[in-house]
């Protein structure tokens, strides 16, 4: 049996997909909903893509080979749910949801006139001439327009994940923000190629160039499942959320002016910064800091971010750098080093620790140790 490049990496996808599919729904995780999510998407993906590898081999109903086409527009609303159920510990799936059904719907809907409700032959004729038909050609706009969509919405979720971590948690490290972000931005590199491919589809005439473009795109699609398999494998326990109960602090509409009882409460909290120094626990968030100062959590986010013009992540990190300058010209502590430092002082990432040093000195630890 001879096959194709575009088979072969099409086989490596499925192998892949499926493989992540069973290891996202048996896996042993509290973020049940996300996983599923996911889970799902590899197997619709694996379903749609298939065609690449049977095609050649199998013929399919047309209603069905049409279905397995069309089931692709479920493809970015499960992305979409799966950043969101992964950044929110208690998301529930609500009656609203369902709107992401939509995109499947309307796309059979385009379809319904003359192929879903036309005889057999009007089937097989649209089927096999689908990228010159105008369904085709408005399907493929369509579905451009989808991902789009989605991209947008994900990287406002995103946008708003990071401002909640800066503002509620000193440590982002621990939280699954750079996975969600990287898993972004390779999407949004893969919408392009797609993009260029399904430009083509409506204008160019070469098959040659066609197959080109979806083994370049399969390839690329390769390497983005691989990736995944190698985040699982190397950080099993990479999954963890926040509450919806956290709110912006900008969004609050109250504005409290700097009168005395608010005076007192910066001094408060500056002075339990340098005495008891809170910052030295890792995993310190807004909500503990709340809790050993009795004042509540809004009370102090909105003394950091509008009296101090600070996030939290920023505060509470000029304090633990404050420690580490110390630390570092310290001849009592000049044998620590520098990563035995930066767990002392509270960070457990050491680019976030090389990033936080740099911004607030312009050096990174070593040359700063060097130059004392």
């Amino acid at each position: 049996m001879n096959f194709s490049m575009l088979a072969i990496t099409t086989i490596f996808i499925l192998f892949i997909s499926l493989l992540l599919a069973l290891f996202l729904l048996t896996v042993k995780t509290s973020n049940k909903k996300a996983n599923m999510f996911l889970s799902v998407y590899f197997l619709i993906f694996a379903v749609h893509i298939s065609v690449f590898f049977y095609s050649e081999y199998i013929t399919l109903p047309a209603v069905l080979e049409m279905l397995r086409d069309h089931i692709a527009f479920f493809t970015s609303p499960l992305l979409f749910l799966y950043v969101v159920s992964s950044i929110y510990s208690d998301f529930k799936l609500q009656p609203k949801h369902l709107l992401h059904v939509l995109p499947f719907v309307i796309q059979v809907f385009i379809f319904s006139p003359r192929f879903y409700f036309a005889n057999t032959s009007t089937k097989n004729f649209l089927l096999e001439n689908l990228n010159d038909t105008p369904e085709g050609k408005l399907s493929i706009i369509f579905g451009l327009s989808i991902s789009f969509f989605y991209l947008i919405a994900m990287f406002l979720e995103l946008s708003k994940y990071k401002q909640l971590l800066l503002e509620n948690y000193s440590n982002k490290s621990v939280f699954n923000f750079k996975w969600l972000y990287q898993l972004f931005i390779l999407l949004s590199i893969i919408f392009c190629f797609s993009f260029f491919k399904q430009v083509y589809k409506l204008f160019g005439t070469d098959v040659e160039i066609l197959n080109i473009s979806r083994l370049i795109l399969t390839l690329i699609l390769v390497g983005f499942f691989t990736w995944i398999v190698l985040k699982s494998m190397y950080h099993p326990q990479l999954f963890r959320n926040i509450n919806t109960d956290h709110l912006l602090i900008n969004s609050n509409s109250d504005h409290k002016h700097i009168n005395k009882s608010t005076k007192d409460d910066i001094h408060k909290l500056l002075s339990f910064m340098e005495d008891e120094e809170p910052y030295l626990d890792a995993s310190l968030t807004l909500k503990n800091l709340s809790e050993q100062l009795e004042l509540s959590s809004h009370e102090i986010s909105t003394l950091i971010n509008r009296n101090l013009n600070q996030h939290f992540f920023d505060f509470v990190n000029q304090y633990r750098i404050k420690k580490a300058e110390k630390m570092l010209v310290n001849s009592k502590e000049g044998k620590l080093t520098i990563q035995q430092i930066m767990y002392a002082v509270g960070f457990n990432s050491k680019s976030s620790f090389y990033s936080a040093f740099k911004k607030k000195t312009g050096v990174t630890p070593s040359e700063y140790r060097k130059a004392r």
